[in-house]
């Protein structure tokens, strides 16, 4: 779908996603040499004075991308001065006592910024930053280490941001007129689900919440609940999709016998889960991106849960092999079915 000027003044699909990825990065490096110039030039300065010198900054960026009708120029000059800006912003920031607070005010910049701004990659960046940033929101960052609901929080976040993903499938952009917003941005919203997403699943597992050592948290509440629903929420999307392509009884409840194989098999881990219901629904909508990118993270937690398994080296080898068997047939009659 191609993207209209009354929504983006410069369209994102000028620029492939190797030049975007350039400027995303320059962007990040020219902010640090300017941030580096202001330290010098702000060396005295009040916090309040810093604030309101970098509102000046992100209300010239977004200016400019009204403006200007050149991408390049704006990715090259309006993007590392939004950045700039907003840093300085949250040096006044700084000064409430409440990290909630502050967070809550970085997603009202961002959401302004995304409303006025007329540069589709930089909408982009600003709506993958605040799906990033919503559940932080709701955590006390100050005593996190002492929290128990911060993994819960995490990993059911990124549970609701896959269910944010197949309302995209329910609702696609063929439902909408092509000048839609909503149709528009159902690309980028897909993207940020599933980027957000992994992360979070990664970051609960990395403060404990999920621990994929065998007899240990495997079948703790937290860990069994988290698989469960992701393995629910796999196996209803598979079999609507079945349903629609499978006319043949036989066939059908073969291919249902397959999948739900398949769901009890990702449940070794609520990593493996999420990304089976990850690959299945970036699958659905031929979402080469997502499907990439929830096939390297079912890797990386198998790998995982592999390496801290707690059984002979044998028993392991036989273990990868009947669940790559497992997840391999599925892959082979999803594909044949969507033929």
């Amino acid at each position: 779908m191609e993207f209209t000027d009354k929504i983006d003044f410069t369209e994102g699909t000028k620029l492939t996603w190797p030049l975007k990825i350039l400027f995303f990065f320059g962007g990040l490096i020219t902010m640090s040499t300017m941030l580096g110039f202001f330290a010098l030039l702000f060396t005295n300065a009040d916090e309040c004075f810093i604030s309101c010198f970098g509102i000046c900054m992100l209300i010239g960026s977004i200016a400019m991308t009204r403006m200007i009708d050149s991408e390049k120029l704006i990715l090259a000059v309006a993007y590392p001065l939004w950045l700039t800006g907003h840093f300085l912003i949250n040096i006044g920031f700084f000064k409430i006592d409440n990290v909630e607070v502050i967070i809550f005010l970085n997603i009202l910049v961002l959401a302004i910024a995304w409303i006025f701004c007329r540069n589709h990659l930089m909408r982009q960046i600003f709506l993958l930053a605040i799906f990033a940033l919503i559940p932080l929101v709701f955590i006390d960052l100050k005593h996190i280490a002492h929290s128990i609901f911060i993994h819960y929080i995490f990993f059911f976040y990124a549970v609701i941001l896959l269910a944010v993903y197949g309302l995209t499938i329910m609702y696609d952009a063929d439902k909408f007129d092509k000048e839609n917003i909503y149709a528009q941005y159902i690309p980028t919203i897909r993207f940020c689900t599933v980027v957000t997403a992994i992360g979070y699943a990664r970051a609960s597992a990395m403060i404990g919440y999920i621990d994929t050592v065998l007899g240990s948290d495997l079948f703790s509440f937290n860990g069994i609940v988290g698989s469960i629903i992701c393995a629910t929420f796999t196996f209803v999307v598979a079999y609507k999709l079945l349903s629609k392509q499978v006319k043949d009884t036989q066939k059908f409840a073969w291919s249902i016998g397959l999948i739900f194989l398949g769901c009890v098999a990702s449940c070794i881990s609520p990593e493996m889960a999420l990304a089976t219901l990850g690959l299945v629904l970036t699958y659905t909508v031929l979402d080469y991106f997502g499907v990439v990118i929830c096939g390297l993270f079912m890797i990386y937690a198998l790998s995982i849960f592999y390496y801290d398994l707690n059984i002979t080296l044998i028993y392991k080898s036989y273990l990868l092999m009947a669940s790559g068997i497992v997840f391999l047939s599925l892959f082979y009659f999803i594909k044949k079915l969507a033929k």
